[in-house]
């Protein structure tokens, strides 16, 4: 019998894109007010204002300053901010690459600021379904976090958990599996296993094991990552009736159809009391415990 699941990596959550890349250090910085003058914006102006006008502090900073010069290259990531608000990713990739390349000649490629620009250009790269050119941006990223901050650090942490989301993308489970489990340690070891990213760590450990059909260890995770959401956000919050539903469809994978019954049960009176019968979310729910069931029936 076909049963509708929400999928293995329905839990896999996203991490947050890094932070821009910094000016060149040791060179005169503009002043302020020529940014604020070429900038100024007011909250009617519509995104593609927006996007005009840093279009325009690019163009004067390239003629004015070069294409290469810290001036420039802050413009070009502002224009690259606000492609990417618009998702118009492909535009916004070409535009990184040219920050990457610019920083990698004037800083060197070790320098924190390129890191950071690698690393907004990877995610760039993943959001358009091309893992395989993130991956050795990320790769390099990791490895230069790491040695600059340490292994355990949350910068260097975050920048894995990216590299492991790609590696899984491109199809090396393993390495993804390895890459999580160190993410998920060091949080711990910093004492942030229970803040957002730590949680985040732990859903998309667990969308991997799943993945590679480890359902015994993707299940104790998502029961810790349940626990907490229901204590910290209370047991009706999307949130935690996400990982309810992904529990759910784990349990039913690992052949325990009763616990997965009573899981998917819940899942639909509480989304249906809380979004309403007719909702998206309700009616795959109901879908899903309908699937359970004649699941059951069958055996």
């Amino acid at each position: 019998i076909p049963v509708h699941l929400p999928g293995s990596a329905s839990y896999a959550c996203p991490m947050a894109r890094p932070q821009d890349p910094d000016p060149q250090p040791g060179q005169k910085k503009e002043p302020r007010a020529t940014l604020r003058r070429w900038m100024k914006r007011v909250p009617e102006q519509s995104p593609e204002l927006q996007l005009k006008q840093a279009q325009d502090v690019l163009s004067w900073a390239i003629r004015k300053r070069g294409a290469d010069s810290p001036f420039a290259v802050k413009a070009m990531n502002e224009v690259a901010n606000q492609l990417a608000r618009q998702a118009r990713s492909t535009e916004e990739a070409v535009l990184r690459w040219q920050i990457v390349d610019a920083l990698r000649t004037n800083l060197g490629p070790e320098d924190e600021a390129t890191l950071n620009a690698e690393w907004k250009l990877a995610t760039c790269l993943t959001s358009l379904d091309r893992p395989e050119d993130a991956d050795p941006l990320l790769t390099h990223v990791v490895a230069g976090k790491a040695l600059a901050l340490g292994n355990d650090d949350p910068e260097t942490l975050a920048a894995r958990a990216w590299s492991a989301t790609v590696a899984k993308k491109l199809g090396r489970l393993q390495e993804a599996r390895l890459q999580q489990e160190q993410v998920v340690a060091g949080y711990e070891l910093q004492g942030l296993a229970e803040s957002d990213e730590g949680i985040l760590a732990a859903l998309n450990l667990a969308s991997t094991l799943t993945a590679l059909h480890d359902l015994d260890g993707a299940s104790r995770l998502l029961r810790h990552v349940l626990d907490l959401r229901s204590r910290t956000l209370g047991s009706d919050d999307p949130r935690t009736l996400d990982v309810l539903e992904a529990l759910a469809s784990v349990s039913f994978m690992n052949k325990n159809v009763p616990e997965a019954t009573v899981m998917a049960r819940s899942l639909v009176e509480k989304r249906a009391r809380i979004l309403g019968d007719d909702a998206e979310e309700t009616i795959k729910s109901r879908a899903f415990l309908a699937s359970i069931e004649a699941h059951g029936d069958s055996a």
